[in-house]
Order: C-alpha cells, then sequence, then structure tokens
C-alpha cells in the first residue's frame, strides 16, 4: 500500500476517511496537532520547547514540526502511513521530500480531495460535537443526527458548535486554504504524484476511489 499524503479544504472528509483507512488496512495517522500533543506529553526538551511556544499563543515554526516528523517516521519504520495536516506550504512540501529521501521512501501518493465549498459549507455549518466524548453529530444529514436533538446517544451530554462555524469563517476558512494550497498541488503534480478523489459525495463511495489508488 501506498504511503498517504493527504491535501484537503475544510470538510472534505479527510478525517473520515483516514479513520476508515487506518480502520481497514493498519495505517499509521500521523497527524500535525496529535505529533505536537504528543511531543508536550513526553516532557522532552522539544517538547517542552512546543509547550512554551503555544502557551505564548505563537505558531510552531516549520524547523521544529519537521524535526518531529522525522522522529515519527523513523520510529513507525516500514509502516504505512497518513500525513495529515502537512505540508500546508510549498517550503514544507520540500522538506517533506527531503525526509522521504534520506528515509528511503518513496511509495507515496499525495491525495486532493476536491470538494465544492457549498457542500464543505453545509458540512461545516451542521457539524454538532459532544461536549465530553467528542462524537460527531450533524443538524442536517438524516444519518448523522441525534436521536434526541442537542443530545449525545453516546453519553448524554450536550451538543455544541464550534464558535468559528459560521458562513463568514467558512469561507475565508475554505479560500485560503484553497490559495495556499495551489503551489503545493502543482509540487506533487509536477512529480506525477497527485491523485485528485470526488468528495462530493459519501465517505464511503470516496473510499473506493481512494482504495484503487493506494493499491494501483
Amino acid at each position: 500500500m501506498k504511503n498517504i499524503i493527504f491535501i484537503a479544504p475544510p470538510a472534505a472528509g479527510k478525517g473520515t476517511a483516514s479513520e476508515l483507512l487506518v480502520e481497514r488496512f493498519g495505517y499509521e495517522h500521523i497527524s500535525t496537532g496529535d505529533m505536537l500533543r504528543e511531543a508536550i506529553a513526553s516532557g522532552s526538551e522539544l517538547g517542552n520547547e512546543v509547550k512554551s511556544i503555544m502557551e505564548q499563543g505563537q505558531l510552531v515554526s516549520d524547523e521544529i514540526v519537521i524535526a518531529l516528523l522525522k522522529e515519527k517516521i523513523e520510529e513507525i519504520k516500514g509502516k504505512s502511513f497518513i500525513l495529515d495536516g502537512f505540508p500546508r506550504t510549498l517550503p514544507q512540501a520540500e522538506e517533506l521530500n527531503t525526509i522521504f529521501q534520506e528515509e528511503g521512501i518513496d511509495n507515496y501518493v499525495a491525495i486532493f480531495l476536491d470538494v465544492s465549498e457549498e457542500l464543505a459549507m453545509q458540512r461545516s455549518l451542521g457539524r454538532i460535537t459532544c461536549s465530553k466524548c467528542g462524537t460527531i453529530f450533524h443538524r442536517y444529514f438524516e444519518s448523522k443526527k441525534p436521536k434526541v436533538e442537542g443530545v449525545c446517544d453516546n453519553c448524554g451530554a450536550e451538543l455544541i458548535s464550534r464558535s468559528d462555524d459560521n458562513e463568514e469563517s467558512f469561507k475565508k476558512r475554505f479560500e485560503t486554504y484553497i490559495s495556499n494550497s495551489k503551489a503545493i498541488l502543482d509540487y506533487y503534480k509536477d512529480k506525477n504524484r497527485l491523485e485528485i478523489i470526488n468528495a462530493n459525495r459519501e465517505a464511503q463511495e470516496s473510499i473506493v476511489d481512494i482504495e484503487k489508488v493506494i493499491n494501483d
């Protein structure tokens, strides 16, 4: 199976796709957010540096993220992985390529989940999350609605919306991502590593096409 670099705008279904791939094929899911949290929890020198930076409300530098990513890839050597949240810029993509060369990783594909802004907005603005266990439900999609409005099916806690889940902020996030990702998409296209998946469908349908790509 190919290693995966997921490139996806907000609400394209990357999280759901990652979960299904982990469950079906045993992929290691490498999320930059999780990676930073793990570093902090480890109490290492680098982890303490990350903690200090984040407590000050600053962005963790590319240099630190790349160092953590390199450690993680070395740690799971030999296992297929999904990269989630990296790279986000062209320099990051170039640094990642250097890591792959150093680690002898050539079996990979960059997958862009192509979703319309309209559908992505509907997914995002309808999303409600359990304030206790984190289970995600949806106001508008019948298959994902809670049995009792505003109440988690699993633990009975209150369901809440993200504070930034409104039309204006979503449009800004979506448009910014599309603009910033163009250089990355061109980079992987030039390397013949880019596959575009139609994400304007249920996750199970998109997964069928993703499976064809990773098993090709």
